[in-house]
This record gives C-alpha cells, sequence and structure tokens, in this order.
C-alpha cells in the first residue's frame, strides 16, 4: 500500500481555500493509495472558539467532500476536522474511500476552551485492517493504549496540530521519535505522525500565554516509522510516502506509563499550571455553550 502523510500549510485558511490546497497537493502524489491529513486540516488548526464559524454539522460535509476527493484519485483518506453534534464542538478524524467512511474518531482531551471531552472511541475499521488513531495529545494518554492494547491493529495514525518551541527543535524530534517507536516496537506496525506548519494562533489560557512568550510554531516533523518498506521519492516538500504491506498485528510488549502519561512530566507543571489551566477552559466552554443556546 502507498501511504502519504501530507504536512499541511497552517496559515492557509478558508474552507474552500484549504479543500483546493489539499486537493492540488493530492493530484501530485505519485500513485497513492493512502492519503493522511493532520488534525484539524479542514479548517486549519486554531486553538481557540474562532474555529466554531468553520464547524461542520454531524460530519455531512466533510465525509462528502472525503468520499468525493477519494472516489476522483482512488484512495483512501484520513482528515481531520471540527464537527458540531447535539449542541456540541468535537475535534474529529475520519477515514473514508470512494465508497464510504469507515469511522470518525474524536479527540478525548481536546483543546478545554474549545472542544468537549470525554473518553472516546480510537480504532476505525478499514478494508485494509483496524486503525488505531490518536489525535495530537491523546497519542501520549494511557486511554489511548488502553483502547487499543488488546486489539489488532495494522496501522497506527497520530495527526497533530502540535506547536513547539522552535529554539527546541533537537527536544521536539526526539519527543516524536519516542513516543512513535514505542507504538511501533509494541505493535510491530508502522506509525504515522502528521503535522502542519505555520504561525500558532491565539490559544487561551497560561498555556497559551506561555507558547506566545515563547514564540512557539507550527513545526510540521511529519514522518512514518516502519521498518520493512519501500520509501517513496517525491518532489512535492509537504509528502511524506512508504510503500508498505499492512497486516493486523497483536501487540509484543507492554508500554509503561507514568500515571496516565506515557512521557514522565515536571509534577510542579502538571497539577500548577496544567490542570488548572485545563478546568478554567472548561468553564469558559461551558459557559459559551449556554450562551449560544439562550
Amino acid at each position: 500500500m502507498r501511504i502519504f502523510a501530507l504536512e499541511l500549510n497552517n496559515d492557509i485558511k478558508g474552507l474552500e481555500e484549504r479543500k483546493h490546497y489539499i486537493e492540488s497537493l493530492i493530484s501530485q502524489l505519485p500513485s497513492p493509495d493512502l492519503v493522511l491529513l493532520p488534525e484539524l486540516a479542514i479548517p486549519s488548526y486554531m486553538p481557540n472558539q474562532k474555529i466554531w464559524e468553520y464547524a461542520d454539522q454531524s460530519s455531512q460535509d466533510t465525509s462528502v467532500w472525503a468520499i468525493e476527493i477519494a472516489k476522483k484519485f482512488n484512495i483512501f483518506i484520513g482528515v481531520g476536522y471540527v464537527d458540531y453534534k447535539d449542541g456540541d464542538y468535537y475535534n474529529r478524524y475520519l477515514i473514508a474511500n470512494k465508497k464510504q467512511v469507515y469511522g470518525v474518531v474524536t479527540k478525548s482531551e481536546g483543546e478545554a476552551a474549545v472542544f468537549k471531552r470525554g473518553k472516546y472511541n480510537n480504532i476505525i475499521k478499514t478494508p485494509f485492517g483496524n486503525v488505531g488513531v490518536a489525535i495530537c495529545y491523546d497519542s501520549r494518554r494511557k486511554h489511548f493504549y488502553e483502547s487499543i492494547k488488546n486489539e489488532k491493529i495494522s496501522l497506527i495514525v497520530f495527526p497533530h496540530g502540535s506547536p513547539a518551541n522552535p529554539k527546541k527543535d533537537d527536544e521536539e524530534t526526539k519527543t516524536n521519535d519516542y513516543f512513535c517507536n514505542l507504538y511501533k516496537d509494541a505493535f510491530k506496525v508502522p506509525v504515522i505522525y502528521v503535522n502542519s506548519v505555520g504561525k500558532l494562533e491565539y490559544m487561551p489560557g497560561i498555556m497559551g500565554k506561555l507558547m506566545k512568550k515563547l514564540k512557539f510554531t507550527m513545526n510540521g516533523k511529519t514522518k512514518i516509522y516502519t521498518k520493512e518498506s519501500v520509501k517513496i521519492t517525491s518532489d512535492l516538500k509537504e509528502a511524506v510516502g512508504y510503500e508498505i504491506n499492512l497486516s493486523e498485528q497483536k501487540r509484543k510488549k507492554d508500554i509503561i506509563f507514568y500515571g496516565d502519561n506515557l512521557i514522565k512530566e515536571n509534577t510542579f507543571f502538571r497539577h500548577f499550571i496544567l490542570k488548572p489551566d485545563i478546568l478554567i477552559g472548561i468553564r469558559q466552554y461551558n459557559k459559551s455553550i449556554k450562551n449560544r443556546l439562550l
């Protein structure tokens, strides 16, 4: 299977503009079978409530678009989008081909002031096997591991809209390599990390202020972690591609967590910065939703 991950420019805005941009990139890929896009690929990654303006309604428009693109290029496609359903907004990712949408995954620990949080499904059943999908921060949390550890998996996808300090490039690379290789080695399947590049837009809360002060940006670093495969050469700088024989595998080894976290974190940061920031964000989200319903 010829698999491509597309590293999108987050600075391109507008639903139709981005759909045209994505389609133009896909048209330049050499005989793709599966194309995977980053988190919130359709609206672009916006960690604030402005993104609500770009929300789909119960995945309808995104599903139609994905099926049309899949039919035009005879591919499977994975795409991230913002969805509105039953009074709440969700950060979601679907996989489709020309016939149907095979499943939708929702980010469990979404941006607290922007998306409804919960514990959601992480597996999409496709003709090429079960695909484990964890959107951004979910990829480092125990909930994702628990949801797939006893299942047969053919592929793991980590769609990201992940900002980081551009002055700590090596640190970002090492972190990505660490958790992606953990899953690759535990399940013996390819792991795909796909992120965007560009400016980080306004993010509310303490974390947003810290990221702005440190001039965080979206740094891409899209990569396919695989052993038995052939790299596909392409002139398209946004594309990373490999030809891979996918087969469902049962987990071969355990993955060790620090509580609910895959990566050991600073205790002070988690309890005195991140946790309060999340609680404040949830209150802001609930208040905004309530006001919209009045």
